[in-house]
């Protein structure tokens, strides 16, 4: 953490001494001077929450994945298989976007999918900030069009919904279409801190815990990280976040079709961003 102060510029960690680190588990780190990866596990209530705290230099290190690179394809793999195939330093699984038809999907800065009113939309834009969409705020293909020129998006998750918005919790329990809401179930979110500072955040029925939480709780605790943006990911047995190729929460992982990842900075990531984020 002393040698990343250049790359934290300022902002301070979650990670900490002062964390309720899960007792004897192992603690995941990697560094270099483009990305700072630290993850853990931790007790809250009686329910056993991985955390994978990220901090990038460049917005680009922030990517989706999708399988075999191609928009619309049929495979599914497990997360750590195209975790491994784009050499991410971490990775989580995303909304299953193949499985269902919901939502608005931008996937390499082009406007593939709209359906502005069943779920809640997270995009990502160019400098590597988390926008939210609620359904119905966006009706027309055009409008999300536009949405997306004016935001420079570069890619979006379509599950939902919205937890956590300008540091404000908003999850209210009303009827949603994915994610089982109030019920016990296994978590996963994408949150953001700062500037470039996310975290990925499962939480799981971890033998002798359990059960997991409801989304109400489960954006409680987003809220207490210090998250100021959360976005609720595809959870059940689909819940996975991976580090150094490894599943490191306790799942049954399954296949997926999607993943979101941090990867470290090189020349090719950075030619990719420029094309796909010219306006």
């Amino acid at each position: 953490i002393e040698e990343a102060a250049p790359l934290l510029e300022g902002q301070e960690l979650l990670f900490g001494p002062e964390r309720p680190i899960w007792p004897d588990d192992q603690i995941y780190y990697y560094y270099d001077e483009t990305i700072l990866v630290l993850t853990w596990k931790e007790l809250r209530g009686n329910t056993v929450y991985t955390i994978s705290e990220v901090k990038i230099a460049h917005p680009s290190q922030f990517r989706r994945f999708l399988a075999d690179g191609v928009y619309g394809s049929d495979k599914q793999y497990m997360t750590t298989q195209m975790a491994t195939t784009v050499n991410a330093v971490t990775a989580s699984s995303g909304d299953f976007y193949k499985f269902r038809m919901n939502g608005i999907i931008v996937y390499e800065g082009k406007l593939r999918r709209f359906d502005g009113q069943s779920v809640d939309t997270c995009f990502i834009d160019d400098k590597g900030d988390l926008i939210f969409t609620y359904r119905g705020e966006i009706a027309k293909t055009d409008e999300a069009q536009r949405f997306v020129d004016e935001n420079n998006i570069r890619f979006s998750i379509a599950f939902g919904p919205v937890l956590v918005e300008d540091g404000k919790l908003c999850w209210i329990k009303d009827p949603y279409p994915v994610g089982e809401g109030n019920q016990y179930y296994q978590r996963m979110a994408l949150g953001q801190r700062d500037t470039l500072h996310y975290l990925m955040v499962t939480a799981c029925d971890e033998p002798p815990y359990g059960p997991s939480h409801t989304l109400s709780i489960f954006a409680e605790n987003l809220l207490d990280m210090g998250c100021k943006m959360a976005y609720n990911l595809d959870g059940g047995q689909s819940a996975t976040t991976v580090m150094n190729n490894k599943t490191i929460n306790y799942v049954w992982q399954r296949k997926v079709r999607d993943i979101l990842y941090f990867a470290t900075y090189d020349v090719t990531i950075l030619d990719n961003y420029s094309t796909h984020c010219s306006v």
